[in-house]
């Protein structure tokens, strides 16, 4: 299975970010319940774009960025270079510690992923979340069969959602973005 992405491919996302980051991947960031002091994960950090935004509403808490390519987490360390409280995992999830974080998220990362896949990574993620914690994610509505599919296991996996709404977003269309707390 091919997990690297082609460099022009890193490139465009670069691209994207500069012209997009504050309208769309701020957005999701300031939608975290952060305080300020948690153990955040970011799963499928990609180059870091939520990332950006999200760490600096840490300034006593750490964020753990994940991905399962190289490539990716090379470019998220390059935009999160200026941070300290930051650590890089590349791993898939269910590698992930037991209630180890207050907040973990994902940003169009779980569409991707196959349905047998995603019955190992949803339970990783909710076994990764303390008690209380929260899970939060975008995803595109165009997905639905994908989005039942991923609410059913996040559910399964006694998760229970705290609030949901659909919003558009610029080149990326309706989407659908929920926050489950963990029992």
């Amino acid at each position: 299975m091919q997990h690297e992405p082609a460099l022009l491919e890193v490139l465009l996302t670069r691209l994207g970010f500069f012209f997009y980051g504050r309208s769309v991947y701020k957005e999701f960031a300031d939608l975290l319940p952060i305080g300020g002091s948690e153990e955040v994960l970011d799963f499928g950090c990609g180059m870091g774009r939520v990332a950006y935004y999200a760490v600096k509403k840490l300034p006593r808490g750490y964020l753990t960025c994940l991905d399962i390519s190289g490539r990716w987490l090379n470019a998220c360390r390059e935009t999160l270079r200026k941070y300290g409280n930051v650590a890089f995992l590349q791993a898939e999830a269910p590698a992930l510690p037991r209630e180890s974080f207050d907040v973990a998220y994902c940003h169009f990362v779980l569409h991707d992923i196959a349905q047998e896949e995603l019955e190992r990574v949803i339970p990783a993620l909710a076994k990764s979340l303390k008690p209380g914690g929260a899970f939060v994610f975008r995803e595109p509505l165009n997905e639905m069969k994908k989005l039942n599919l991923i609410k059913g296991l996040i559910e399964k996996n006694r998760l229970s959602l705290q609030d949901s709404r659909i919003t558009d977003i610029p080149l990326m269309g309706n989407v659908l973005e929920s926050i489950y707390i963990k029992e």
